[in-house]
């Protein structure tokens, strides 16, 4: 009979992978800080109580992946600087008003919009529900010209926003 009071491996690497495919969704950062946290927490509980160094070794690894994902938004930006010489040809179409057939896929991103909004600015969203759009928009992080819940900045070119 298998002791369910000790976590497998399988339990000590679900949180990280949550994390990371949360974190490249993308996610708003407060609810991604949040998911983090909390995934922190059991991954840092599976560690304390694995009973073997392999569990201890893959649940330390897990808590390092949360940890960069949770200061340093490391999958995101990953996936991001893949994704960055596909998002730039999508906006130089965009940009030069060519009417882009959506939704389309831009590495892990699944743009659901492509536009210039009225201030000229490219913007590619992966969500454009109206209680607040988000999606990646081209402009440089000082003054964006939208209604910000949050932003991330991704360059000096790009900017993963969060409307109201």
């Amino acid at each position: 009979m298998r002791d369910l009071t000790r976590p497998n491996i399988t339990f000590i690497v679900i949180p990280p992978i949550v994390g990371v495919l949360a974190s490249i969704w993308p996610v708003e950062p407060l609810l991604l800080k949040a998911l983090c946290v909390g995934l922190l927490l059991i991954s840092l509980f599976a560690t304390v109580t694995a009973k073997t160094i392999r569990g201890q070794f893959v649940g330390v690894a897990a808590v390092a992946i949360l940890l960069a994902t949770l200061v340093l938004g490391t999958p995101l930006q990953l996936a991001f600087r893949l994704s960055r010489p596909s998002l730039d040809r999508i906006a130089e179409r965009v940009a030069d008003e060519e009417q882009i057939q959506t939704p389309f896929w831009v590495g892990p991103f699944r743009i659901r919009k492509a536009e210039l909004d009225r201030n000229g600015v490219v913007c590619l969203w992966t969500d454009d529900s109206p209680q607040g759009r988000t999606g990646f928009v081209r402009h440089e992080p000082s003054e964006l010209p939208f209604n910000l819940w949050s932003h991330t900045v991704l360059d000096h070119d790009w900017q993963l926003i969060h409307e109201d």
